[in-house]
């Protein structure tokens, strides 16, 4: 593993040092954790560290007991020895056999490294447990008559020991826009700058500024901007990655982590809720959205994956960004081998997979939408639409309930009167297609082997289908039967003395085999929906056998998920417990199979010997339970007339009602019904329109866990059961929902650490520990290690307050100073590592996208939803996949870039080059790269040129006067008023702008043509134009693209 970053490591370790008390001078003292784990992390460890499989010489320097054995008359490292230490000895011999570090390997100590390692084995050699795996110890604040806030003690405190002194506060208006812009995402209005004035004016700048910090936590903003950087963190995307890289639907999981902010949940529950929310006793609708964190991961939905491997890799990426998320460490690099640097065994990672690899996913992704298990979230509006179809669904039960009396009266009359070869056969609503084999006029072809007609067969309701094992009935077509739509087939049948062969198939005859067939198998019914075989096919098995002979009624149900559990087989009228065989269909098509319906053949599975009659297709929809039960009952209502009424099991009792109503004119019953069909069919329709979410759910009986040798998917090793390293505690925490719990336990040394660390690095342009992604050996130093673990203890002491922990850091004088840097403080300080000054930070590129929107007037502030299509260059989707990105119309162009479509394989084009995480992986460190076609994008992208021309607009319709128009742009930009010169040069410019344009009119009306949203008509092209220009200099200027 290569160090991640070349930043210092020791910078500031001094409040460590601090508390030590010893016999040499501060300034000479050489600490295990600062100075010599560094350099045995980047040039002993792979040999000599953690890793036993590649240790060499059987010498271990990670450890101080291994270190200092007697090697048989000598040892490595001889504690106030250094002279007789071999270590010592080797690093400084001038035989390249003994030389260490070897030089094959490229590393080098230098002279001063060479004279550290030296000078700590003389000082004792004393070891120390990593930093951050030591508990979190809230310190004692320093003394400091100049702080009045615990961040400036500690930062005071530092600067007076680097001998350096903190500039002042930055203007009252820097501090509301670098605020307002850390907190939500976006700059003060002007009337947000407005109020932030008058409140200084009337109760000082601190209230004022408290008061800001206070309203900012409060706007539904601070919860979009929050959720952004989680977003990537959790790798959200709106597609499933890999090669196909479908859609995939997730945006009510990202609308709860927005909710959740803004509700400022407590950051254990935040955490309980999304890694575990599914293990709770009874967990709400709510408590399962939350568990989709850990459903962002790629998914492929390539066919012939081997699905055990992609199990895998899916546990694998759970752990890893579970790890990285909220412990910080980089436990990955032991999935092959034992870590190399830190104490984490290949064992223990497999244990930690333990906690991720029973949930009840098949291994290979649905195409074009959710894979299993999913949910439907409706939203609140959808929910309560929902409610009224269910009232009005009751409504109509209740009508037909009312109507019981007088139906029931009319029964027993007609029942007297029973004209049984009259009587209509019991029919279901959504009957498309219906085979009773009894009239010459039905639709069939039955096609013999020998030519001949088959035998005539009877059941027990007339006439049947036959079939001798060299013969078939064609049905022809049967439209609607697609695995992702709802369809239910119903027929009786009495298997053949082989109970072997296919019952009913429409599959085509190529080698994909598309379309469902029901076959016998060793005398259980099989029913496979497929779409590629055997890489895309759900399949269910009844347990039971049936005997040969036998008339038994079966029906097929299916809910259109295309999977396993979606799936229903009713034998008798009863719904049956089955096996699943396969599992594995992904594919989304909805399109018909197209191949004729056979009985008793298809191509590729053998022929079968039985009787079928009484045949129904129902395209478009699923028979209730108790639907099934009417037509499954093979009692005639001849006889069940017969038995009293009052003696009729219930089931008997519904018989006769639907023969009574399928046999009489009942037109007042009729319209109930169909009132009752419309309003069923409606909520039917709409709850499959409802939005759906991916969740945890684990399997019933867990899946086991083995080490994998070498890392590979069908290398299995020892059993691992779940279990955390060693290093970080004795409890093991034995499921997901405790190893959630174990994680915000306040015992555990690394989460407040690393999240704390985090809001600081958002706050501050960088992280205490600047490598926010390892807090282990190749890891970053903290640069404040006491204020990191004051500020991590108080986060836990106040009940894990997001809230609170970032307004303490924004009240902080630290936070507000001026960055104007001085020579004394570049000179001392470049990196700002002692915060003497504030850091300018690059604006990231959703906020530079979201800050022209508001600007120019075009944002819509519309919370949560789907996530909707900006403008993006035509073709780039085509290129990379065989998706077609269509540009979106109206308010979905003007939304902020949290709800922007996520493709994963290819970011959208202008989020990319102003370096956002791309979401194929965790990310938890902002990029920041410095390019030319950032410049570009800036410039010429049609939603910052869109803005641009929106904005002059606005500018234009400010004033008459152009001096007046360009301090309204500065203020609503910037929110400053422009400086003289600033004011002079742009005058000019707009000048030169209006000339330009008065010569060439074409490139004026090429200006404004760019973009969706209408022109404002009340000015001249001419003005228009110019005004567009000057407002996209505005936006390029470097102080619109940096938080100051």
């Amino acid at each position: 593993m290569q160090r991640l970053s070349s930043l210092p490591r020791h910078v500031l370790f001094w409040c460590w040092v601090v508390s030590q008390s010893t016999s040499v001078s501060m300034a000479d003292e050489i600490r295990f954790n600062q100075d010599i784990r560094p350099l045995f992390s980047d040039t002993c460890f792979h040999c000599h560290g953690p890793d036993s499989n590649t240790r060499e010489a059987g010498l271990r320097l990670d450890q101080r007991d291994a270190a200092i054995d007697d090697l048989g008359g000598y040892a490595a490292i001889v504690p106030g020895n250094a002279s007789a230490s071999e270590v010592v000895q080797r690093i400084n011999s001038e035989d390249p056999d003994l030389l260490m570090p070897p030089p094959e390997s490229g590393l080098v100590l230098t002279e001063k490294q060479k004279q550290k390692l030296a000078d700590w084995i003389d000082q004792g050699a004393t070891y120390e447990r990593h930093w951050a795996f030591e508990p979190i110890i809230r310190p004692d604040l320093p003394n400091s008559s100049r702080a009045h806030k615990p961040i400036d003690a500690f930062i005071l405190d530092a600067l007076s020991t680097a001998s350096l002194k903190p500039l002042g506060l930055a203007p009252p208006r820097t501090q509301l826009r670098r605020v307002s812009l850390d907190l939500t995402g976006l700059p003060p209005t002007l009337e947000e700058m407005s109020v932030f004035l008058a409140d200084i004016d009337s109760d000082g700048i601190e209230i004022a500024y408290e008061n800001a910090v206070d309203r900012l936590l409060q706007s539904p903003r601070y919860g979009e901007r929050m959720a952004w950087q989680w977003m990537e963190a959790a790798r959200y995307a709106d597609t499933d990655g890999y090669q196909n890289d479908g859609p995939r639907e997730m945006w009510r999981w990202r609308d709860w982590v927005i909710d959740a902010y803004n509700a400022n949940l407590p950051f254990d529950d935040f955490t309980i809720l999304q890694l575990a929310g599914d293990q709770f006793p009874d967990p709400s609708e709510q408590d399962l959205i939350a568990t989709g964190f850990n459903r962002n991961n790629r998914y492929n939905s390539e066919e012939g994956i081997p699905i055990d491997e992609f199990l895998l890799e899916n546990a694998v990426d759970r752990v890893d960004t579970t790890a990285t998320v909220w412990m910080g460490i980089t436990v990955g690099c032991a999935r092959c081998h034992d870590h190399k640097y830190d104490p984490f065994s290949q064992r223990e990672y497999y244990q930690l997979i333990d906690y991720f690899n029973d949930v009840a996913e098949s291994g290979r992704a649905i195409k074009l939408a959710n894979s299993e298990p999913w949910i439907k979230t409706p939203t609140d509006a959808q929910r309560a639409k929902l409610e009224k179809l269910d009232r009005r669904v009751a409504t109509c039960l209740d009508n037909m309930h009312d109507a019981e009396e007088e139906i029931a009266e009319a029964q027993q009359i007609w029942e007297t009167s029973l004209d049984p070869p009259s009587l209509s056969p019991i029919m279901i609503h959504g009957l498309d297609h219906y085979f009773h084999f009894d009239a010459s006029n039905e639709r069939v072809v039955i096609e013999r082997a020998d030519g001949t007609d088959p035998a005539p067969s009877t059941s027990p309701f007339g006439n049947s289908a036959v079939v001798s094992g060299n013969d078939h009935y064609n049905l022809g077509k049967i439209p609607g039967l697609i695995g992702n739509g709802r369809f239910s087939i119903a027929f009786w049948m009495s298997p053949g003395q082989t109970n072997t062969g296919v019952v009913l198939s429409n599959e085509q005859a190529n080698t994909k085999r598309e379309g469902i067939f029901v076959e016998f198998v060793d005398g259980h019914l099989r029913w496979n929906i497929n779409s590629r075989w055997i890489s895309g096919v759900s399949t269910i098995q009844t347990k039971q056998t049936f005997e040969p002979g036998k008339w038994t009624h079966i029906a097929l149900t299916n809910d259109g998920t295309q999977r396993a559990r979606g799936m229903k087989i009713y034998v008798d009228g009863v719904p049956q417990v089955v096996d699943v065989i396969r599992n594995t269909n992904s594919n989304r098509s909805k399109r018909d199979h197209g191949a004729d319906m056979l009985i008793g053949f298809s191509k590729h599975v053998g022929h079968w010997k039985g009787q079928l009659d009484e045949l129904r297709f129902y395209s478009n929809r699923m028979l209730s339970a108790d639907e099934v039960e009417l037509i499954a009952c093979a009692e005639t209502p001849e006889s069940i007339a017969t038995v009293p009424p009052g003696q009729r099991t219930e089931r008997q009792a519904r018989v006769m009602r639907a023969a009574y109503l399928a046999n009489t004119d009942k037109a007042e019953h009729e319209r109930l019904l169909t009132e009752l069909q419309n309003a069923q069919t409606e909520r039917t329709k709409f709850w499959d329109s409802l939005p759906t979410t991916m969740i945890m759910q684990d399997l019933p009986e867990g899946r086991p866990s083995f080490v994998r040798t070498r890392g590979v998917y069908d290398q299995l090793g020892e059993p691992a059961p779940a279990g955390v390293p060693a290093v970080l505690t004795t409890a093991q925490p034995t499921n997901r929902l405790e190893f959630a719990r174990w994680l915000v336990d306040g015992q555990h040394p690394l989460t407040a650490r690393v999240t704390v660390n985090r809001y600081w690095q958002m706050l501050f342009g960088r992280g205490l520990v600047n490598t926010p992604e390892d807090f282990g050996s190749q890891g970053d130093l903290p640069t404040h290690p006491e204020m990191l673990d004051w500020l991590a203890s108080d986060f836990m002491d106040r009940g894990w307050d997001i809230k609170a922990t970032l307004k303490q850091m924004v009240m902080s004088d630290t936070y507000r100073r001026s960055s104007n840097v001085t020579k004394k403080h570049l000179e001392k300080d470049s990196d700002n590592l002692f915060y003497a000054r504030a850091s300018r930070k690059r604006l990231p590129g959703n906020v530079l996208r979201d800050q022209v929107l508001m600007v120019s007037g075009l944002l819509v502030e519309e919370r949560g939803g789907p996530s909707v299509n900006p403008y993006q260059p035509a073709g780039l989707w085509k290129e990379a996949s065989n998706f077609t990105y269509k540009v979106g119309k109206g308010d979905e162009l003007y939304r902020r870039s949290l709800y922007t479509y996520w493709k994963r394989t290819l970011s959208p084009p202008n989020m990319a080059l102003l370096d956002t995480a791309d979401r194929e992986w965790c990310s938890v460190k902002p990029r920041q790269t410095n390019t030319p076609l950032q410049s570009l994008t800036l410039l010429n992208d049609e939603t910052f040129a869109e803005a641009a021309r929106k904005f002059g607009e606005l500018i234009l319709a400010r004033s008459t006067n152009d001096d007046e128009r360009i301090a309204y742009a500065f203020h609503r930009l910037l929110g400053r008023a422009p400086t003289d010169d600033e004011a002079s040069v742009l005058t000019d410019a707009f000048a030169s702008y209006r000339d330009t344009f008065t010569r060439s009119p074409e490139q004026a009306k090429a200006v404004l043509s760019i973009g969706q949203s209408e022109s404002d008509d009340d000015h001249s092209v001419v003005d228009r134009a110019a005004a567009t220009v000057l407002a996209n200099i505005l936006f390029n200027l470097e102080e619109a693209t940096t938080r100051d």
